[in-house]
């Protein structure tokens, strides 16, 4: 009976320790949940910390209370933007917590309000994307970073003001995709699951990618408890032709396992139009050429990733990915028209991409990580050709397949007195195989054009740096990164240094300077011994002398009550690679030849400036000036030095309509003065789009209305008047389009990173 009594006592003393969950609900002052909102139990009096929890996608909760029966507690309730919360306690049940914006920020910045737009930390500006989107009509990862201050997006490549091109990465790790690839996995990324995002101007070494970048960090979540969480949605696009897709998303979250699946079927069919007028002296006589080109390119994509990602223990994961991008069937046809010929260019292809991916994080600091590549693109051109009583009847098969390994380490140090070490390697091998074989279907020979190559490339990286804080506002990283390539014959070792210093004097002034050099790399096909017929006037030749590029970049950014910045810069190219026209002087003919340029120079200042208009107007300014010079001494038999100023003015508009369901509405213009590429001169360029976005009550549909480049006026022409060079192209790109999407989110979905591929060089 005494030990029945013991034991009844020793359960009473364990349940009264072990309590129920204290549980409710965090929602904003428009009773709209909030998720991530920080939650923490403290004891009383002594405030010390007893368990803490985050709010889930319905803004509830659950906390352990250990605490022991008849003690004080009270709950800490705390989320970016918003007023923090001290509740008592006095029930395991607080039902719904309603927190208020809050009207100040630290250190006396007055933002009524506002979150702040951007914050200098350890040499990069960090910017909250979920603040942004909240302001805009921007629903995915890609559109985040559209949005960017400094940012231009034109055909979907992105450059940023003061840096030119400029590359994306994902939660601190490069990428090995193609630049359509990547812009496909962040268009069908949510932008609820981007935390932030981060431009650095020049990048240490330990990210494994020089120059400009942006950084990328998604959202992470377990959980005690199993689910599973998905996204449906859809795009219809009407340009000259329509187009769309249909996605889907699942995950399930576990406490250890998260495992991601996403399929997606992409349709496209775009317009390729252009006038190309062209003065050709050949022989001593002019012939005035004037061809008139249209066609169109359709395909099919299906994209399909899967990853698992496996937590071992704290801060270790274990991530296993497998990406593919399968396009069955590519046709493109382009007819042309004019005074010197008529052709008809028909292209049918195939073409596949299959990724594997391991990559492996400790809690000691190192990353160790082995990708795998696969990709290929068999092609039939069937090209005809009539000028005069002459003409080409041909079939060209071509292929190319590559293989490539990608074998990376790294390992940081978190040293006394705020120092970090970080050191690391990255190999990568390539095999490059492709052809060409013409079959002409007019008896004529044509053997002399055929090509069958194999390129070898190895490229060797080492690299170590530190990071060093120097009290509260004083920062700086320094960097060396040594690298050998070796391509065929050519062989070089290279070192590449980079350093960033951060200062903040005060709460509302911060100073950024860096300085990098960086590497880029041709495509393969490029430097094939290849030629390629556009139509009966052009054609294109490839270049097995072409190098990689090497490029020197300073910064330096000044940000002003965490809003308006001002940024210097300076850029230097050597050996800079560009596909330029060039009139033959053998034959009546147009060749396109990628060439290396002596040198690029540019430097210029920007300027962007945020502002608001009470509660529902919100706008950005951007401002840049540029000075280029372009330099090639071996272009062909001429050479070209030509400087040019250019520059550039955004304004971002974003008007708030209503609050719930929310509604908004989205005005954008742009403006490009006319600028110089290579030999080229540019036009000036000017764009407008807008956008309309409607989100339920609670956000889970989401449906958008733009209209881009309203007045199709975004498309420069181009011109050449130099040295005996006279030519003219008119684009008229399919720039101008109307697209709707709608988006529905089931079980508290939020998307997860995949490791993307590196095709940016593939294909032709």
């Amino acid at each position: 009976m005494k030990r029945l009594i013991l034991f009844a006592a020793a359960c009473s003393i364990i349940a009264n320790a072990y309590s129920q969950n204290i549980t409710g609900k965090i929602v904003d002052e428009q009773n709209v949940p909030l998720s991530y909102a920080n939650v923490v139990l403290l004891s009383l009096p002594d405030s010390a910390f007893v368990s803490g929890t985050i709010s889930g996608e319905n803004g509830e909760f659950s906390v352990s209370k250990h605490t022991e029966k008849g003690s004080s507690q009270c709950l800490k309730i705390s989320s970016i933007g918003y007023c923090t919360l001290i509740l008592d306690v006095q029930k395991d049940k607080v039902g719904t917590i309603i927190l208020k914006e809050e009207s100040t920020m630290l250190k006396g910045i007055i933002v009524n309000g506002e979150r702040p737009l951007v914050k200098a930390e350890k040499g990069a500006l960090t910017y909250d994307v979920e603040a942004m989107a909240e302001k805009s009509t921007i629903s995915n990862a890609y559109e985040s970073i559209t949005r960017l201050p400094g940012v231009m997006e034109q055909n979907e490549k992105l450059t940023l003001m003061g840096a030119g091109g400029v590359t994306v990465i994902l939660n601190g790790k490069p990428s090995s995709m193609t630049n359509e690839q990547l812009m496909n996995l962040l268009k069908n990324t949510p932008v609820s699951n981007v935390k932030k995002a981060e431009i650095m101007y020049n990048a240490p070494a330990k990210y494994r990618v020089r120059g400009a970048v942006i950084n990328i960090e998604l959202k992470r979540q377990k959980s005690e408890e199993a689910f599973v969480r998905g996204e449906i949605g859809g795009n219809f696009t009407q340009g000259e032709y329509a187009r769309g897709n249909g996605n889907m998303n699942l995950s399930f979250v576990g406490k250890k396992i998260t495992a991601d699946m996403l399929y997606s079927a992409d349709y496209t069919k775009i317009k390729t139009a252009y006038d190309f007028i062209s003065h050709h002296t050949l022989n001593g006589k002019l012939y005035e050429v004037e061809q008139y080109n249209k066609g169109s390119k359709r395909n099919l994509t299906h994209n399909i990733r899967t990853s698992l990602d496996y937590q071992i223990a704290e801060n270790d994961n274990l991530n296993m990915a497998y990406t593919a991008a399968i396009t069955p069937s590519i046709k493109s046809l382009e007819t042309s028209r004019g005074n010197l010929s008529e052709s008809l260019n028909a292209k049918t292809g195939n073409q596949q991409m299959h990724n594997f991916n391991f990559d492996y994080t400790s809690h000691w600091g190192m990353n160790v990580g082995l990708d795998y590549t696969c990709f290929s693109y068999p092609s039939v051109q069937d090209f005809t050709n009539k000028n005069g009583n002459t003409g080409q009847d041909f079939l060209v098969n071509s292929k190319q397949r590559i293989n490539r390994w990608n074998v990376y380490a790294g390992q940081t140090h978190t040293l006394s007195n705020d120092w970090s070490l970080n050191y690391g390697v990255n190999f990568s091998f390539a095999d490059e195989k492709s052809s060409q074989a013409y079959s002409p279907q007019d008896g004529k020979d044509m053997s002399g054009l055929n090509s069958d190559t194999d390129l070898d490339e190895r490229t060797y990286n080492f690299y170590g740096g530190f990071e060093k804080s120097l009290g509260e506002n004083l920062s700086f990283s320094l960097s060396v990164a040594g690298e050998y390539y070796k391509l065929a014959d050519y062989t070089r070792w290279a070192v590449y240094p980079s350093m960033q210093l951060s200062y903040m004097p005060s709460a509302s002034h911060a100073l950024l300077f860096s300085f990098s050099s960086d590497k880029a790399y041709p495509d393969y096909w490029e430097m094939q011994d290849i030629t390629s017929y556009l139509n009966g006037y052009a054609k294109l030749v490839g270049n097995p002398n072409l190098r990689p590029s090497t490029d020197y970049t300073a910064n330096f950014t000044y940000v002003l009550k965490n809003k308006y910045m001002f940024d210097l810069y300076y850029t230097h190219v050597k050996d800079l690679f560009a596909q330029l026209a060039y009139q033959s002087p053998d034959e009546l003919s147009m060749i396109y030849q990628s060439v290396n340029y002596n040198y690029e120079q540019n430097f210029g200042i920007s300027v962007i400036i945020p502002f608001a208009v009470g509660g529902f107007w919100n706008s950005r300014i951007s401002l840049d000036g540029s000075y280029f010079k372009d330099v090639c001494h071996d272009y062909h038999d001429i050479s070209f030095e030509k400087t040019a100023w250019r520059g550039l003015a955004m304004m971002n508009n974003t008007f708030k309509l209503a609050s719930n369901p929310a509604i908004s509405l989205e005005l954008n213009g742009m403006y490009v003065t006319s600028s110089i590429q290579g030999i080229y001169d540019l036009s000036s360029i000017w764009k407008v789009d807008t956008g309309l976005k409607w989100t339920s009550a609670n956000k889970k549909a989401e449906l958008r209305l733009k209209v881009n480049d309203v007045f199709d006026s975004a498309i420069p022409d181009a011109t050449v008047n130099y040295k005996g060079q006279h030519f003219e192209m008119n684009q008229h790109a399919d720039s101008r389009y109307f697209s709707m999407s709608f988006t529905y989110k089931f079980g508290g979905f939020k998307s997860k990173e995949h490791k993307e591929v590196d095709t940016s060089r593939f294909g032709y």
